[in-house]
């Protein structure tokens, strides 16, 4: 089983290889937000020894994506929002590494998006410290990602575009490290920073656009839950981190509005601001957990 992190739904073709932790392209395409915010499951693949056998792929949208699509939907700066700045030492074990390292990827994206090219730098030095200490630290190396991360400060697609090749390169280490369980843990830090983001910035501004999106990101977090499940063994951390999960997933799930919804219909769930604000909560608890680690 792989992950890919998709730059547009329609280069989406479930019978190549498919990456784990990759973002190909331009993730600014507006016009590609409705297929790759939400989780898709391709049919099993058969035919090859090298299949696993359980070989249904979750296709999920990187970090850099999903702060695309909550841009492009109005979703603007709020200072404050992202994690505090810390050093890679204060995060001793992996699962605490590569969660903050997810949470880190996600406000980088953030910043970048919004031209806060100041903070975007501290966090990709965070970034970069993480990935020294989980092992692959000679991604950035190889490629002088710093050295020209500082050359295209001026241009936000440029440095979206060192993202996701370096999101690449990250890509092909785990693979052949046979260490795809970090980037699941790595994601799941960046899918509840993103979340928490554009909660904060709807209870301040109350952007309808975001809050289809906050319903269309909650797609995802089955596909998040049971790819979890399946590293279980990977990491003694990751079972708790898959009950936490199953709690946000159940409060969004409780609502009225989720409850009556026709699975089979396009029309998109519209949370009240009441149930927004509660899942704002549930997600910030769990938030304060990772960040005060």
């Amino acid at each position: 089983m792989r992950i890919n992190y998709l730059k547009t739904i329609t280069c989406i073709s479930v019978a190549a290889s498919l990456a784990l932790f990759s973002c190909h392209g331009n993730s600014n395409n507006s016009s590609t937000n409705k297929g790759a915010d939400s989780l898709t499951k391709a049919p099993n693949q058969k035919g090859t020894d090298q299949m696993d056998q359980d070989s249904e792929t979750y296709l999920l949208p990187s970090p850099l994506q999903i702060a695309s699509i909550f841009k492009n939907s109005g979703l603007t700066y709020l200072a404050g929002t992202t994690a505090p700045f810390k050093d890679a030492a204060a995060f001793n074990s992996q699962y605490e590494q590569a969660l903050n390292m997810g949470i880190y990827s996600a406000d980088l994206s953030y910043c970048i998006l919004n031209k806060q090219t100041d903070d975007a730098v501290k966090y990709l030095n965070i970034v970069k410290s993480l990935s020294d200490k989980l092992g692959f630290g000679s991604v950035f190396e190889s490629n002088s990602f710093l050295k020209r991360f500082q050359s295209n400060m001026n241009s936000t697609d440029s440095l979206a575009s060192l993202i996701a090749e370096l999101q690449m390169e990250t890509d092909t280490y785990l693979e052949n490290n046979k260490q795809k369980y970090i980037g699941v843990i790595a994601f799941a830090g960046a899918w509840v920073e993103s979340m928490h983001i554009g909660g904060s910035v709807y209870e301040k501004e109350k952007s309808t656009g975001v809050s289809s999106r906050i319903c269309e990101q909650m797609n995802i977090l089955e596909g998040l839950v049971k790819l979890l499940t399946k590293y279980q063994a990977s990491d003694s951390h990751i079972a708790g981190l898959v009950t936490e999960l199953k709690t946000i997933k159940a409060s969004y799930e409780a609502f009225d509005e989720v409850k009556s919804h026709n699975p089979d219909s396009d029309e998109l769930i519209s949370l009240t601001p009441e149930h927004i604000g509660q899942l704002g909560t549930t997600i910030k608890t769990l938030r304060s957990k990772f960040v005060a680690s």
